[in-house]
């Protein structure tokens, strides 16, 4: 059965994504997506949590798995010198939580905020950066909201008992003192791959996005070739910006789309079988 497209092109699934849809290879392709970040980036629970809290926070955005994989894998790599070599898994994954519980405040699911005073809390407690955690939060609370003043309010005051909260546990627990860690080259160079579209996105569609993306990109971009830790926290204010810019509805392109809506389909295969053959690398016998 064919559909329409965004741009009046007649659009027929073949043979690939009618299997393909019978068999959910949607739920086993981004299962092979988590599996090949965890064997070629970091093994690590906490990380992967904000991987999954990533792609909940991108998956509104964007039409197909095929893009929100690839903003996932920008992500990742973003952030593998701050969880591999500074311990920073968990940071990590709470900033990806502001991100599902904003971005769910954004698209309709407000319900996710009431985490926030919890999560600060939880920043204020293990890492030095918890202020920017308040920020990040703060920028949401300039977006306009006249469909539902309500949810301002709310979250006005979540955030007021967050910033509390934070405060009092990083007092209490004497977090560790703020130490640069400065970014590596190649940590660099991964970061000027993606902070180049990410900018380029902010300036053509300034005026569509909302508020807090343009804010967070912009102070965590700036912040980031300060520390590499900051790096990792821009992967997720930046791959936002990509997914509610260029990537919206896949692509910023009726013609293109309907092409990554079919190819999906076959990337689904692609990824299993690059996360089967990591797997049989990492426990295959050595000689």
């Amino acid at each position: 059965m064919s559909e329409t497209t965004a741009g009046g092109q007649a659009y027929a699934p073949d043979n690939v994504e009618r299997f393909g849809r019978k068999f959910k290879m949607e739920y086993v392709g981004m299962a092979s997506v988590f599996l090949t970040i965890w064997l070629l980036h970091f093994a690590n629970v906490a990380a992967i949590l904000a991987m999954f809290f990533l792609f909940v926070a991108l998956k509104k955005k964007t039409r197909d798995h095929l893009v929100t994989s690839f903003l996932m894998f920008a992500a990742a790599a973003l952030a593998v010198p701050a969880v591999v070599e500074s311990g920073w898994g968990l940071p990590f994954a709470l900033f990806a939580m502001l991100a599902w519980a904003l971005e769910g405040w954004l698209e309709k699911r407000p319900g996710r905020i009431v985490s926030i005073p919890f999560v600060l809390a939880a920043l204020g407690a293990c890492t030095p950066f918890w202020p920017v955690g308040l920020l990040f939060v703060g920028a949401y609370l300039l977006q306009p909201r006249p469909d539902a003043p309500h949810l301002t309010r709310r979250l006005a005051m979540l955030a007021a008992v967050g910033v509390v909260l934070a405060a009092a546990v990083a007092a209490a627990v004497a977090a560790p003192a703020l130490v640069r860690e400065a970014p590596g080259p190649l940590s660099l160079v991964i970061w000027l791959g993606v902070a180049g579209p990410a900018a380029l996105a902010l300036a053509l569609f300034w005026r569509s996005l909302a508020v807090p993306h343009r804010i967070n990109a912009l102070v965590t971009g700036i912040l980031a070739p300060f520390d590499e830790r900051m790096i990792a926290v821009f992967g997720i204010a930046g791959t936002i910006v990509l997914a509610a810019t260029v990537f919206r509805q896949s692509v910023e392109s009726t013609q293109l789309r309907p092409h990554f809506k079919r190819a999906e389909w076959y990337y689904f295969w692609v990824i299993l079988a690059v996360a089967v053959g990591l797997l049989v690398a990492r426990f295959a016998p050595t000689a």
